[in-house]
């Protein structure tokens, strides 16, 4: 899921089905758009998802690779891109615009959550003790994300929002996240060595398994 953007303490969220997310903390937001653009082409070129959008609210496309389906229990995948939304184009597809309310913030649907510190590995959720720092950092992220820091009610440092790392896997931020909806893939975070999820992930282009996986709840 994504949350509306955030103005002071923590986001609504907007309700979805269940999903697994793939979070990308390293692509910088001025590349987001091209990288959507360019998985959208990849997977609609070759079969594996509709060209056009669905849920106007959340644009999703549909798979149409039934064996992936079967073996995931993905049914369609949506492409996230700050600051960018989808909209029908004159050929029979789709093209990413500028405005929308992406925002590169990704977590459970009830908006709750736990993060750690990279530094000292203390655990802070919104509402805890020391938490006003995250919930800054939340609202700064979406206006300018590389100022987004948080300072640890533990340890004291400050470090990146994209640093903290949730151990539930109930949030992430990052520019370019692709969710998959139908299904929590487990075996992405619990050691399991279940091929179909990991040939998904290399398909979808996370090759290197990097990027943050966040499970989300209706």
């Amino acid at each position: 899921m994504l949350y509306d953007a955030p103005h002071r303490g923590s986001p609504s969220p907007i309700m979805s089905d269940a999903t697994t997310i793939l979070v990308d903390t390293d692509l910088e937001r001025d590349d987001a758009a091209a990288a959507a653009t360019g998985l959208y082409l990849r997977l609609a070129g070759d079969g594996t998802i509709s060209p056009v959008y669905e849920v106007e609210s959340e644009p999703r496309f549909r798979v149409l690779d039934e064996r992936l389906t079967q073996d995931t229990g993905v049914y369609a995948i949506g492409l996230h891109a700050s600051s960018h939304r989808w909209r029908d184009d004159e050929k029979g597809g789709a093209h990413l615009v500028e405005g929308g309310p992406e925002n590169g913030i990704f977590c459970r649907y009830d908006g709750s959550f736990t993060i750690r510190c990279p530094e000292c590995r203390q655990p802070l959720a919104p509402g805890d003790e020391g938490s006003e720092a995250l919930e800054e950092a939340l609202a700064v992220w979406c206006d300018a994300p590389n100022s987004a820091y948080v300072a640890c009610p533990g340890c004291a440092a400050w470090t990146p929002l994209t640093l903290w790392r949730s151990p539930a896997h109930d949030f992430a931020v990052g520019h370019f996240a692709i969710t998959l909806y139908g299904t929590h893939l487990r075996s992405l975070t619990d050691g399991q060595n279940d091929h179909a999820a990991t040939l998904l992930r290399h398909r979808l282009g996370d090759v290197a398994g990097d990027f943050a996986v966040v499970y989300a709840r209706a």
